[in-house]
């Protein structure tokens, strides 16, 4: 569920949050010597955000085609700016900064929802905490585990309360980091089935579910930015066990595995990289089974017991403060018996940025993708590699 998926990432994505306030504030502060780079004479709002204190206003426009058009506001914070430091070998280290927001939205289709969360870098790096929790009441189409439902989708509702609690911890003087992850998720859903079957007295199919875990996680991350990089590497192994133990009511197992590779091919071409897969075992609700999560395809519209994905994106800087993108990549999905696999899904597009923040290396822009069945634009800020 789009909306579900926001609130159990949305520290991870705090940046997206407080970072949209660009869009308004630059429009509003043209004028204004302290949205101006005094390298350049471009609109920048790095120091703006490093010197201000308390939380921001924030917009949010939300483009996924699962949930559609809306908007909501949020208050965030950047707690100081990327700096500089040394390991105890006396290596150099860029630390990043923390984040705190809070949000609430919604969408033209009855979709909205309220959370908040927070992204702490600790003790020089050495320690990343993220935490979050929202309440959503979400309105989507459910295709079924693999088309199960012959390409019919069901309208459903759910409600649901989500909650994300997660440490990790670097390992010693290296870019590795070991994490354990505590995340619930309790929803209460409705499944209008006449939307399959148009026949009238047909009732809508009602049920709470609740699902609980805690993931270990194994991190490697050496980027040079983490909003919107250029070199480096991002990759984790993260397993979970799901159940009755840790407050759920079904009992799975679930994992993931991503790579996000960058590298800056000259001054003005940087190459991304990005491989994905996941998977679940056991008695999973249906919120918890994978997706393909790529530009041009609606969230949980390909599901699976075991999903997998690629993608390529190009960079082209040709000013120092705009970029031209290019996208491409293709997934695919399993069932548990092998014989409802879904076909290779193919998705690609164009976009563009501008580097909005110079001194967080922050771009912003909007990306236009096709996949199997629509065209559909995003709001990007930073990396379209989020999740």
């Amino acid at each position: 569920m789009a909306q579900l998926t926001f609130f159990l990432g949305l520290s991870r994505w705090a940046c997206l949050l407080f970072a949209l306030l660009f869009c308004q504030q630059t429009i509003a502060g043209q004028l204004m010597d302290g949205f101006i780079d005094p390298r350049d004479g471009y609109l920048d709002t790095s120091d703006w955000l490093a010197t201000r204190t308390g939380f921001l206003p924030v917009p949010i426009i939300i483009t996924e085609p699962a949930v559609g058009y809306g908007g909501g506001a949020a208050l965030a914070f950047f707690h100081g700016r990327f700096k500089g430091t040394k390991t105890p070998g006396g290596k150099d280290r860029r630390i990043p900064p923390s984040v705190s927001a809070i949000a609430a939205g919604g969408t033209e289709n009855g979709t909205w929802f309220l959370g908040g969360g927070h992204l702490g870098i600790w003790r020089h790096d050495t320690i990343r905490y993220t935490g979050g929790a929202g309440y959503a009441d979400v309105v989507m189409d459910y295709y079924g585990s693999n088309g199960g439902l012959g390409g019919k989708p069901v309208r459903f509702e759910s409600t649901a309360f989500g909650l994300l609690q997660e440490l990790q911890f670097r390992l010693g003087e290296s870019n590795f980091f070991a994490g354990v992850s505590y995340r619930l998720v309790d929803t209460s859903n409705e499944f209008h089935l006449s939307s399959v079957f148009p026949i009238p007295g047909i009732p809508a199919l009602k049920f709470d579910s609740r699902s609980a875990g805690v993931s270990l996680s194994l991190n490697y991350d050496d980027r040079d930015n983490m909003f919107t990089p250029s070199e480096g590497l991002d990759a984790e192994l993260k397993l979970g066990n799901y159940g009755s133990a840790w407050g759920g009511d079904d009992s799975f197992n679930k994992f993931r595995g991503y790579a996000k590779y960058y590298h800056r091919l000259s001054d003005t071409w940087v190459m991304g990289l990005r491989g994905d897969t996941e998977g679940v075992d056991g008695d999973a609700p249906f919120y918890e089974y994978p997706f393909i999560d790529m530009r041009g395809i609606k969230v949980m519209r390909y599901q699976g017991k075991r999903t997998a994905l690629g993608e390529l994106e190009l960079r082209w800087s040709f000013h120092p403060r705009w970029t031209l993108v290019g996208f491409g990549g293709v997934g695919k999905t399993w069932a548990s018996d092998g014989k409802n696999d879904s076909d290779a899904l193919y998705s690609k597009g164009l976009g563009f940025r501008y580097l909005i923040a110079r001194k967080l290396g922050l771009q912003v822009g909007v990306d236009i993708a096709r996949g199997p069945e629509e065209t559909a634009f995003y709001i990007q800020v930073g990396s379209a590699w989020k999740r």
